[in-house]
């Protein structure tokens, strides 16, 4: 080999090898201490707010991954007494109740519902007078065809009212039908426990709890909404069983103490128990060990425990799935939900995953969940749109993990 080529190729190699040794010094040297939290969480909030603010700004909904994640990663940050600006986080609960309430409604007719199957026999002038009820919503089918009635002469309501009537109804499980998804207002219910905010008040909680109620499914589950059912690489039956232990657990929450449980909570509990596992999926993994804190028994709860240990990878946080990368959201729930258990001997897997988080956090605060780790969907154009929801996702995981493991590492 020519010398001064020969010469380049060891300088490179020195040079790689420096670069590694450096990342991992720099990896090893990351402070792992309830300020280095405090700091890092409170980094990420802007990042929370700018995009969570956007998306309410930009879409007008709520979804599962961005609104009630900001109220959730907020309202942790100021339980645990960081600075957050009480007004806006005020001001952002206010839109959610409105949101949410519009999203109540068994009738809507809309654009798109009038280019489906059953509206073909519509002719286009009965179409062009339904122009007038188009997103407006109603409650009820009386109030529906109470405003749909002077549209439209007396034999084009013999004739269309029944398919216009069965075209406006909302499915059962449609978020404009269920308060703007039955996963929002579960977590909405969750990330806001305790605190004195207007989607805690009697009014909301109890118009979510009932609407909650009736819409778990004969077997006492819970159907999923679109991020479980369509996003994840899981299958359908392990999506229902995920979003029915979130809606039992948030549920279970606003329960009175000593009250004997609901019989829909009840129902939940048996639904989940006919369930095969699936602990090779971390997130049913992490989510299932805190439903059994709350549902089940000591021993299911130290087996469950065990496997979300057993399931770390070297690098001190959590795949989303058995043989798959770290990422921040699987590792953010993982050790929120080891936090809530409260056991005295996991100080040093705190201490591992701090490391992990905190060395992985972006210059904006945030921190990076590839979607392609975790969604179904392999078209770029989709993975680049799920990216920006798994980034916000996996941002707003690993701040709320981070906090609730405040006071517990050791030295």
């Amino acid at each position: 080999m020519n010398p001064f080529v020969r010469l380049c190729c060891l300088t490179l190699c020195c040079f790689g090898l420096i670069r590694a040794t450096g990342q991992a010094d720099e990896a090893a040297a990351t402070p792992t201490t309830d300020t280095a939290v405090r700091e890092a969480v409170s980094r990420s909030l802007p990042f929370l707010e700018k995009e969570g603010v956007a998306w309410m700004n930009d879409r007008g909904c709520m979804s599962c991954h961005h609104v009630p994640f900001l109220l959730w990663s907020h309202r942790a940050a100021q339980t645990h007494g960081l600075t957050v600006d009480a007004q806006k986080l005020t001001e952002w609960d206010e839109w959610c109740r409105k949101d949410s309430l519009s999203h109540r409604n068994l009738y809507r007719l809309q654009n798109y519902d009038l280019g489906k199957v059953e509206a073909a026999k519509l002719p286009d002038a009965v179409k062009e007078k339904l122009k007038p009820l188009i997103e407006q919503p109603f409650k009820t089918e009386a109030e529906f065809v109470a405003k749909l009635t002077p549209l439209l002469t007396e034999d084009e309501l013999k004739s269309y009212q029944p398919i216009i009537t069965k075209t406006a109804e909302r499915v059962p499980n449609a978020p404009d039908r269920t308060g703007g998804g039955l996963d929002v207002l579960g977590q909405l219910l969750l990330g806001n426990q305790g605190a004195a905010s207007v989607l805690t008040q009697p009014e909301f909680r109890l118009g979510a709890i009932e609407v909650m109620n009736r819409h778990q499914a004969a077997d006492g589950s819970w159907p999923p909404g679109n991020q479980f059912a369509t996003m994840r690489r899981w299958s359908l039956p392990t999506a229902n069983q995920a979003t029915t232990m979130w809606a039992t657990l948030a549920l279970a929450a606003y329960d009175a103490p000593g009250a004997k449980r609901s019989d829909v909570i009840e129902k939940a509990i048996a639904y989940q128990r006919q369930q095969p596992p699936q602990p090779d999926n971390r997130e049913w993994l992490a989510t299932r060990l805190l439903f059994e804190k709350q549902f089940g028994s000591t021993d299911e709860v130290v087996k469950l425990r065990q496997q979300l240990l057993d399931a770390r990878s070297s690098d001190g946080g959590w795949g989303w799935e058995k043989g798959g990368p770290s990422d921040s959201m699987t590792t953010g729930l993982a050790i929120y939900v080891l936090a809530k258990l409260q056991a005295s001997d996991d100080s040093a897997v705190f201490r591992d995953a701090r490391k992990f988080l905190l060395a992985s956090q972006q210059s904006d605060g945030s921190w990076l969940t590839p979607s392609k780790n975790i969604t179904k969907s392999t078209e770029p154009e989709r993975l680049k749109a799920r990216d920006e929801i798994y980034h916000y996702w996996g941002t707003a995981w690993a701040a709320i993990g981070l906090l609730e493991t405040l006071g517990k590492p050791g030295p």
